[in-house]
């Protein structure tokens, strides 16, 4: 799909009231300590784009563990990752938080849902290794299309660490997350005919192929989840009407960990889990956490 940043310029004062509350926490995160002072880096992607990324240190000494944030579809790092900046803080934690391709500053036209930005988690990775040390623990959390994206890149660097080595990656936060790309786009068609989603898919597809360099059928957590090792927490708002919840749930019953977590939330709609209940999502992630930070 081709870039659009047009959701960037909707705030608190212009958005729909179903919004309100995402955009005022956002808005409020931008005031604190944890999101002042970043350090801007950037990496260039395997395919030459060049990707921009702004890292907190806010630890004075070594932070237990550096987290890298992915934001969703359309929107940027700061406006859905900026609010859990205290969390992480709080946490001992630094944080990195990106733009993914063809968003905000970082360059690109089209984006791939997945495809190709979970190579781009893999290369910041390296990045965060190489500003810390080679040891660094290291927790991917993402939020819609984020989540998906750090998934399949979890399931991607499952594939390249050797049982007997230690992970950099030790536990992904996928906050809904849908299951594959082609499910989703099928579910948002709703009532349209088969051949009218036949079609439009057909097209969706081409056009991920002949524009964007990249397969649909790469955009697919669950097929990650049923060899992938790393610790997986998943978060749903159970009023999610956008990505709905079965989606969690179908990831969550197939993924392989041997440590996962599925946290739904009451009341809470698409990646407003933790605007509906702050303290039990804290809570829940740091519960996950200190389970697998030695």
């Amino acid at each position: 799909m081709k870039r659009s940043d047009r959701a960037l310029n909707i705030t608190s004062d212009n958005c729909k009231p179903r919004d309100r509350a995402y955009l005022l926490q956002y808005e409020e995160s931008l005031k604190g300590e944890a999101l002042k002072d970043p350090i801007l880096v950037h990496i260039k992607s395997r395919d030459g784009l060049v990707l921009k990324g702004r890292l907190y240190k806010k630890q004075k000494n070594k932070p237990r563990a550096v987290v890298i944030a992915v934001h969703g579809f359309h929107s940027g790092g700061l406006r859905d990752m900026g609010r859990f900046a205290d969390m992480y803080s709080r946490n001992g934690f630094d944080y990195l938080i990106i733009s993914q391709r063809s968003h905000f500053d970082s360059e690109g036209e089209y984006l791939t849902f997945g495809a190709k930005e979970s190579l781009d988690v893999l290369d910041w990775v390296d990045i965060v290794r190489k500003i810390y040390a080679p040891d660094i623990p290291i927790i991917l959390h993402g939020v819609s299309m984020g989540a998906a994206t750090v998934l399949i890149a979890a399931g991607i660097y499952d594939n390249l660490v050797d049982d007997n080595s230690k992970p950099n990656i030790i536990c992904c936060i996928a906050d809904s997350p849908y299951d594959n790309i082609i499910g989703q786009i099928e579910y948002l068609l709703g009532k349209r005919s088969n051949i009218t989603k036949k079609i439009a898919i057909g097209l969706f597809k081409a056009n991920m192929r002949l524009r964007a360099k990249a397969n649909a059928s790469d955009a697919s957590p669950i097929t990650s989840m049923s060899h992938i090792k790393l610790p997986i927490m998943f978060v749903h708002g159970k009023d999610d009407r956008y990505v709905l919840p079965d989606n969690s749930l179908r990831l969550y019953e197939v993924c392989k960990s041997e440590i996962k977590e599925l946290l739904i939330v009451e009341e809470a709609g698409h990646v407003c889990s933790y605007v509906v209940q702050p303290d039990e999502y804290e809570k829940t992630f740091s519960s996950f956490v200190d389970s697998i930070i030695e």
